[in-house]
This record gives structure tokens, sequence and C-alpha cells, in this order.
């Protein structure tokens, strides 16, 4: 998290707000260590100043500044925002880098958890490197998305996850998909019909375009549309503890695939 809705929606509000065409200014990045973990980096923003922003581009959950001379790219982590700041606002907690453009724009990345990456690529092809189709790309279809899963014989879920399969499909909207078509997410893609296997990928679809939909007519008091929980009305599947299914109004189980958790039914899903 965050997934593709996500992230196309703060692409689509960074638009809309005007960020194309501006210069950058200044940047202020904060005086403290990365993360825990070591994933967290903000080196590729010390690198804007002076550059114009030409277009903000997106492949799945990869966010990409298009500049003069390079690319910058984001990714959020788990818990990456990126906000639009007034003139008259006050530093908020979490904010882990600042940048000034033209004309008195202002935008900030906050991260609770610093695992969100600013990194500079040579091009856009770079930026997306190693990434599948895009979920939502209209050029992509469901006998593409079964070629790719063709003669593998994993749990469907962990190949969902697969970022070279199929780009901005993460653990929530997996469940989501799954849930949808009432296919477990332990089952072996070798045993899903090619049938079955094209209604996940427009349950995928489905599910993707719903949850942006939402996300893009439910912004917050400061017009942002971007939602970090993996809960609300956008979903049908509620992954929390105590959730029930909401075809058989019984309790989800849960299943650990490498460390990421799945809800799901254990009656109608199979």
């Amino acid at each position: 998290m965050p997934e593709l809705p996500e992230v196309e929606s703060l692409r689509r509000y960074l638009v809309r707000e005007g960020m194309i065409g501006r210069t950058f200014e200044w940047v202020g990045i904060e005086d403290k260590p990365e993360s825990a973990n070591g994933t967290g980096t903000l080196a590729g923003a010390r690198l804007v100043v002076d550059q114009s922003v030409k277009s903000i581009e997106r492949r799945g959950k990869q966010l990409a500044v298009v500049l003069d001379e390079f690319v910058l790219g984001f990714h959020m982590g788990m818990t990456g925002q990126v906000h639009i700041l007034d003139s008259d606002d006050t530093p908020a907690r979490f904010i882990r880098a600042v940048f000034n453009l033209t004309d008195d724009f202002r935008i900030a990345l906050v991260d609770p958890r610093r695992w969100a990456k600013i990194q500079h690529f040579e091009s856009l092809e770079h930026a997306f490197s190693g990434l599948g189709p895009d979920a939502l790309d209209p050029d992509f279809t469901s006998k593409q998305f079964a070629t790719n899963l063709d003669g593998r014989t994993a749990q469907i879920k962990p190949l969902l996850l697969n970022q070279a399969i199929i780009a901005g499909v993460g653990n929530i909207y997996a469940d989501e998909a799954l849930h949808r078509v009432e296919i477990s997410p332990a089952r072996r893609v070798n045993t899903i019909s090619k049938k079955n296997l094209g209604s996940l990928f427009d349950a995928i679809r489905i599910s993707l375009e719903h949850s942006l939909d939402f996300i893009l007519k439910h912004p917050d008091e400061r017009g942002r549309p971007y939602i970090v929980d993996a809960y609300g009305d956008r979903m049908q599947l509620h992954r929390k503890p105590g959730s029930f299914c909401p075809r058989c109004e019984i309790p989800l189980v849960t299943l650990k695939f490498g460390g990421r958790t799945a809800y799901y039914c254990g009656n109608c899903q199979k």
C-alpha cells in the first residue's frame, strides 16, 4: 500500500493542481537517518533544482516526474504521500522532503515510516525497468495476462504481487479481485482454467477502476484524493481481524504468503 488507484489519484492531483510546466527552485531534505530496514532513499531529490516538469507519468505503483534532463522516480513505500502545500502551511509531522517550484508552488513528501524513495533515472524506460504491463493499460489484454502466467505452478496470490507479470496490483487489490471470482489465494495457477483467468483479469480491472473512482470522488478537506489505509467503502473485502465475507457472512480467514497476509473466505473461495 499504496497501490495503483492510490498512485494514479496522486498523479492526477499533481497534474490538476498545475505542477507540469513549473521549475524546481529549492529542495529541503530532512537531516535524519533513513528507515530502519534501509529501504528508503531521497538521494534523487537533491538533483532537481533548475529542472522543469515536462510530464508526470505512472506505471503500476511507480510515479515518474519527467524533467528537462532526467526523470525523478517516486515510490511511495507503505505510507508515503505527496502533499501540495499552501504558502502559510506550518511544517507537518513526518515531512521528509520539501520542494519549492516557480510561482509559489510547493510540494512535500510525507512518510511516517521512511520507506518512500525518490530516485534519479536517465529516462522513463529506466524508471519503469522491470515492470510488466500496467494493470489498467487498455492495450493489455486478458490473453496476454494468461500468457504471462503460462507454465507457472506457483500459488496465484504471490504471482499477482509480481510486478513483472502485472504492474500495479498489491496485497489489498489482489485479495479483492480473488474474492470477486471466488478463487483462493492459495490456488495453484496451473489449476485455474483459461476462462477463470480471464474472469480474474476482469476482476482486477473492476477492483482497480472502482477504487480509483471512489478515491477521486472522496477527496479530503484539502482536495487531496489520496488514501493510505486498506479499508473503507472502496473495498468489498474488509481486510482486518473480525471481518466477514460479504457473500457468505462468515468470518474471513488469513494466510501468509512471503510475509504478506491474505484475507479470504474459506467457504466460497476455492
